[in-house]
């Protein structure tokens, strides 16, 4: 039996994507089973399952895939290590993260997150195994954590004198971010 290349397991796991890509421009992404991704690609069932465990894991790495190319993690960095004063930097952070924000909403990838928070409202574990393996998702706790970091440096420093608890910033700058 010939040795599968990687080459060609990837390029078997690209047309898995694309026709998921084709299914979701036809129905909601609750709609879809594995059934219509297996005749779409015209794979056996045992087929499929070689490449894809479940449902979700195609959803995680087409969704991964079609993740804008916006570098969040660079340029939160950078912005962190510039120059400038404190409370521009972080009004900076603020803005870099509405406009990562942003190009998600309106991609497919913001489609399917919101269609995967509706479904995934009643199932706690799915969510729970799903939405961290999200590429958007890791960049957005990244980029989170790294201000959260900055602000505290800044309030310890004296920098920032805050008029109510530090905490009460924190959490709303997390419900900011988490949405």
């Amino acid at each position: 039996m010939p040795k599968v290349t990687d080459a060609y397991r990837a390029e078997k796991k690209r047309l898995i994507l694309a026709c998921t890509g084709e299914i979701l421009k036809e129905k909601p992404l609750y709609r879809v089973t594995m059934r219509d991704i297996i005749r779409r690609a015209g794979f056996s069932q045992g087929v499929i399952y070689r490449y894809y465990a479940s449902l979700d894991a195609i959803y995680i790495d087409y969704m991964n895939v079609h993740t804008t190319g916006f570098p969040l993690e660079e340029r939160i960095d950078a912005l962190l290590c510039t120059y400038l004063a404190e409370r521009e930097v972080l009004t900076e952070c603020f803005s870099l993260l509405g406009e990562y924000i942003e190009g998600l909403m309106q991609s497919i990838v913001g489609e399917m997150f919101f269609e995967l928070i509706v479904l995934y409202t009643y199932d706690a574990e799915k969510r729970t195994a799903v939405f961290p393996k999200l590429q958007f998702k890791q960049s957005l706790a990244y980029a989170q954590r790294k201000m959260m970091e900055y602000t505290l440096k800044a309030v310890e420093k004296g920098v920032f004198r805050p008029q109510i608890p530090v905490r009460s910033i924190l959490l709303f700058a997390r419900s900011f971010i988490d949405g």
